[in-house]
C-alpha cells in the first residue's frame, strides 16, 4: 500500500505542476476568488464537479454551458463517498435575484456578472438552494474526459441495455451516431463520453444514473494493478492535454489526500440525485420546467451522503 499511495502522490504531483492547479490560477480581472478555507480533516468535504459542453473551437471555458453537475462527497466519519446528480435542465432561483434559471447555465450567467467568477456562481447558487456545504470545485471539458480516460486504457462497463442514438451531436455541431450494445466491455474516452452524454430515448435522470456508473467505473479502474503506474508513464502527454481543459481550486494538498481517499475505497459508493419523485414542474414566462420540491431536498441528499450531510 505504501508503494501504491507513493505512485498516487506523485501522479497529482505531476499533474499539479504542468496544469498549474490553484486556488487563484484561472481566475481572470476583476473577480479574485476567495482563499479556499483549510479543511480541518473531520468535517465532510465535498466537491462539485462540472463537465462543459465547451468544442474545440470554442476558446473560453467558463463561457460554456455544464451538461454535468455532480456532487463528490466525502465523510471521514464513515469513510465513505457519495455522488449527488443534478440534472443540467433543473430549474434555480438565483442567490442574487431570486429569478429561476436553468442550472447548466449558471457559470454563463457567473461570468457576465465578472470574468473568473463563474465556477464559483455555480458552487454558491446550488449550495444555497440544497443547504449544504460546497468545499470546491473540478471543471472538465470534452477533451480531458476522454484523455484521463485513455490514459488509464478504458473503463470497463456492464452496459444495461442496448442504445441507438442516430443523432448524438459531435463536437462540430453536427452528428455523431452513437450505437452500443448491452453487456460488459471497455470502453474508450470517446465512447465513454458518448454514454455519459448520449440522451436518446431516456431523459436527464436516467442520463445522470449513467454519469455516476460512469464516474464508479473509474475509481475501480484506478485502482487496479500497474493502472496508476502507466499514467504516470504518460505524464508529460497527459498534462499537455488537460492543460486548459481542466479547472480546479481544490488546493493541492487537498487535491492529493482525496485522490489517497478515493483509490482506497471500497465498492460502497452511494449515489443519488433529482428525479421525477423529488421534483416537481413549475410554470415560468418561458414554459414549464422542472424545480426541486424544498421539502424533499433533505431526504435526497440523505440517500447519497447519509442522514448527516450538513456535518
Amino acid at each position: 500500500m505504501v508503494t501504491l499511495r507513493f505512485r498516487i502522490l506523485w501522479f497529482f504531483l505531476l499533474i499539479g505542476l504542468f496544469t498549474g492547479f490553484s486556488p487563484l490560477a484561472y481566475a481572470q480581472p476583476p473577480y479574485t476568488p476567495p482563499p479556499p478555507e483549510p479543511w480541518d480533516g473531520v468535517s465532510r468535504y465535498t466537491v462539485l464537479v462540472m463537465g462543459a459542453d465547451r468544442r474545440p473551437s470554442e476558446l473560453n471555458l467558463f463561457t460554456s454551458r455544464t451538461d454535468v453537475l455532480i456532487l463528490v462527497s466525502y465523510d471521514p466519519a464513515t469513510g465513505g463517498i457519495g455522488l449527488f446528480h443534478i440534472p443540467r435542465d433543473l430549474h434555480l432561483p438565483l442567490p442574487d435575484s431570486g429569478v429561476f434559471a436553468r442550472v447548466n447555465t449558471l457559470m454563463q450567467a457567473g461570468e457576465q456578472r465578472a470574468a473568473g467568477y463563474g465556477p464559483y456562481y455555480v458552487m454558491d447558487t446550488i449550495s444555497r438552494n440544497l443547504g449544504i456545504q460546497i468545499d470546491a470545485f473540478l471543471l472538465f471539458d470534452f477533451t480531458a474526459f476522454i484523455a484521463v480516460i485513455d490514459a488509464m486504457g478504458g473503463i470497463a462497463m456492464d452496459i444495461p441495455y442496448s442504445i441507438s442514438d442516430p443523432t448524438y451531436p459531435d463536437m462540430n455541431f453536427g452528428y455523431d451516431p452513437f450505437f452500443i450494445r448491452q453487456g460488459w466491455q471497455v470502453l474508450d474516452g470517446r465512447t465513454a463520453l458518448k454514454y455519459a452524454r448520449t440522451r436518446h430515448g431516456d431523459n436527464d435522470y436516467v442520463r445522470g444514473q449513467r454519469q455516476m456508473a460512469v464516474m464508479q467505473a473509474v475509481f475501480e479502474r484506478l485502482r487496479e494493478p500497474n493502472v496508476l503506474q502507466n499514467m504516470l508513464l504518460q505524464a508529460p502527454t497527459l498534462v499537455n492535454r488537460l492543460r486548459g481543459n481542466v479547472v480546479t481550486n481544490v488546493p493541492f494538498e487537498q487535491l492529493t489526500f482525496l485522490g489517497l481517499v478515493a483509490l482506497d475505497m471500497g465498492t460502497g459508493i452511494r449515489t443519488g440525485g433529482f428525479n421525477e419523485s423529488n421534483t416537481r414542474v413549475m410554470n415560468l414566462g418561458s414554459g414549464r420546467v422542472r424545480v426541486p420540491r424544498v421539502e424533499l431536498i433533505p431526504n435526497a441528499l440523505s440517500e447519497a451522503f447519509g442522514e448527516i450531510y450538513w456535518n
